[in-house]
C-alpha cells in the first residue's frame, strides 16, 4: 500500500474534506479561478463519502468526474460573465463617453479644458467659450473629444 493510498484509507472521507480546504487555500494564494473547482469536487466527494460507504477507488473516479464537470461549468459561467462586462473597467476615459461637462477654459484652435465633476481635463473639439455645455464623444491620446451639447 502506497503512502497516498494509506493516507486516504486512514483518514477516510476526511481526506477529501482536507483536500477541499487545501485547494480552497491554494485558490486564495494563486491568482486565477481554477483550483476552486477541484476544491468543490473534493468537498462533494467528502460529503458523499461521509453519507455512503465507498471504496477509495470509487471516490477517486467520482472526484475526477466531478472535477471535470466543475471546471467545464465554471469556465462557461465565468466566460459568460466576462462577455457581459462593459469592457471599460480599466478605461477611465472611456467610461466618461456620453457624459455632459462644462468648458472650463475656452476651446480655441480645437484645444482647451473641460470640467467634469471636480476635475479639469484636456479636451479637443470645436471652438467654444468657457461655460459652454459639451458632451464627451470619445477620447484620444489622453484627451477627451467633445461636441457642443444639443439639449438631448
Amino acid at each position: 500500500m502506497g503512502l497516498l493510498e494509506g493516507l486516504i484509507v486512514y483518514l477516510g472521507p476526511w481526506s477529501w474534506l482536507l483536500l477541499a480546504l487545501l485547494l480552497a487555500g491554494v485558490e486564495v494564494v494563486v491568482p486565477g479561478t481554477f483550483f476552486i473547482w477541484f476544491g468543490a469536487a473534493a468537498l462533494v466527494v467528502g460529503l458523499l463519502a461521509l453519507a455512503v460507504a465507498m471504496s477509495w477507488q470509487v471516490e477517486l473516479v467520482l472526484f475526477v468526474l466531478l472535477s471535470a464537470a466543475a471546471v467545464l461549468i465554471g469556465r462557461r459561467v465565468y466566460g459568460r460573465a466576462a462577455k457581459e462586462s462593459d469592457g471599460l473597467a480599466n478605461d477611465r476615459l472611456g467610461r466618461q463617453v456620453g457624459r455632459l461637462a462644462v468648458v472650463d477654459r475656452a476651446i480655441e484652435g480645437g484645444s482647451g479644458h473641460i470640467r467634469l465633476d471636480d476635475t479639469i481635463w484636456r479636451a479637443d473639439g470645436p471652438d467654444l467659450p468657457a461655460g459652454a455645455r459639451v458632451r464627451i464623444i470619445g477620447h484620444r491620446d489622453g484627451r477627451f473629444l467633445i461636441e457642443p451639447e444639443t439639449g438631448g
